[in-house]
């Protein structure tokens, strides 16, 4: 009764597969009255098995037995969403990058710098985890991680694409350095990791104003000369601590000393051959490298850029649900649902009780074996016959009663007459 579609399939293959005069839906009615009345058979068996004495209250065990476990059933049931939305990302695979992409450009022109890092990836082991515990302040509410959900990626100096801007993009570009336009510089990251296919993006901004390096009138001299050894440095652009959760990369993490998130960077452009290319580097020359990024693995001054990033474990596939549809989504589909169909079963049931609490209904379960006695025997006419008294049976509540008495209530010698009716008076 319990499988889904399980009892209404049997009921359709049986009405097919046998020979009968009822119709479809009289043939569910009767399956119907049969196996509720054979459920509550089994519930008088019970009582008969398991007699109770009158005016003897409940024994605690048996309360605390039947009562305490439906209790801590519910409240397993309103819990486990949140419980198991809290394992994602505490349990399961770790889920390191494979890949990794950077790309710098200012605005809408040619990126600047473009690296890609494969072998550039270092896995955290247990000593490295415990000098980046030692040497900087975590968020209280951050995720606890393991050593093997970290690691360091490493982006080489050298841009892997030359910086092929035509001349007059290169033009439009210095015209727009000149007159002061308004220009941003984005730093876009590309991760992909081993569990998850889907790439993660995060992209940061830096709005280029006549600021205290003098960013804009760096670039203004690097663009103007064949060849400059100048440094641009550009402030507040570079994330160094990431986390990935769900999908989504948050550099809002570990602060550097002046309440940031995000460190400067320093771009220099490069010639040789009549090719020009450009560089990155992480910035050095402040307290917080000298005293946290010094010590961190992969950290170099003089070799591009270093990443660190905090990976959330990966569930198994089939539990991968669980991360895209939120805690709002998983309420709303387990909670919800389960509530409904609870709801389903303990409400209502006064329109159950003449059906349910019968105390002896051998004589209506006889009946419905009867009707499926003439069935096999081909005697059409009497079952019609049996299954009109069935259904009046079930439309006169007084004429239930009767028949639903004890024996010592109620003498088995009843007249059949009592209920011989015909099929079209017996119709509902």
């Amino acid at each position: 009764m319990e499988i889904p579609f399980l009892y209404i399939l049997r009921t359709m293959l049986d009405w097919v597969c046998i020979d009968t005069t009822l119709t479809v839906m009289e043939w569910i009615k009767m399956e119907d009255i049969f196996q509720s009345v054979f459920i509550v058979r089994c519930y008088r068996q019970m009582d008969t098995d398991f007699p109770v004495l009158r005016g003897e209250p409940k024994a605690l065990y048996a309360k605390l037995l039947i009562g305490g476990t439906i209790i801590l059933v519910l409240i397993a049931l309103i819990w486990s969403p949140l419980f198991l939305f809290a394992l994602v990302g505490t349990v399961g695979k770790p889920n390191i990058p494979r890949k990794a992409d950077i790309v710098v450009k200012i605005s809408h022109y040619e990126p600047f710098y473009v690296s890609q890092t494969y072998s550039g990836i270092h896995t955290f082991s247990d000593a490295d985890f415990q000098e980046l515990n030692n040497r900087i302040i975590m968020d209280n509410n951050m995720i606890v991680y393991d050593a093997v959900d970290i690691t360091a990626i490493k982006f080489y100096e050298n841009s892997i694409t030359l910086w092929n801007m035509s001349p007059p993009d290169k033009l439009r570009l210095l015209y727009d350095l000149k007159s002061g336009k308004p220009l941003q510089i984005h730093l876009t990251l590309s991760l992909k990791c081993n569990l998850t296919p889907e790439a993660v993006i995060y992209e940061t901004t830096y709005t280029l104003t006549n600021n205290k390096v003098n960013t804009r009138e760096k670039l203004i001299r690097i663009m103007s000369s064949s060849y400059s050894n100048e440094k641009v440095i550009i402030p507040n652009i570079l994330p160094k601590f990431i986390t990935v959760q769900k999908q989504q990369a948050n550099a809002k993490f570990i602060k550097d000393y002046d309440g940031k998130f995000t460190r400067p960077v320093i771009l220099k452009k490069n010639k040789a051959d009549n090719k020009e290319w450009w560089e990155m580097y992480d910035y050095c020359d402040d307290s917080f490298y000298t005293d946290i990024l010094s010590a961190l693995p992969q950290s170099n001054c003089k070799k591009g850029v270093v990443l660190y990033i905090f990976n959330d474990k990966s569930f198994p596939s089939a539990m991968s649900f669980l991360e895209k549809t939120g805690i709002i989504g998983l309420y709303t589909t387990f909670v919800y649902v389960v509530s409904r169909v609870i709801r389903s079963l303990i409400a209502n049931n006064h329109r159950r009780i003449m059906f349910e609490d019968l105390p002896y209904v051998d004589r209506v379960l006889r009946l419905c074996n009867d009707i499926y006695l003439v069935r096999e025997t081909h005697e059409y006419r009497l079952e019609e016959d049996l299954y009109g008294k069935l259904i009046f049976l079930y439309r006169s509540p007084e004429t239930l009663i009767k028949w639903t008495r004890f024996k010592e209530d109620f003498s088995d010698t009843l007249s059949s007459s009592q209920l011989s009716i015909g099929r079209t008076q017996a119709a509902p």
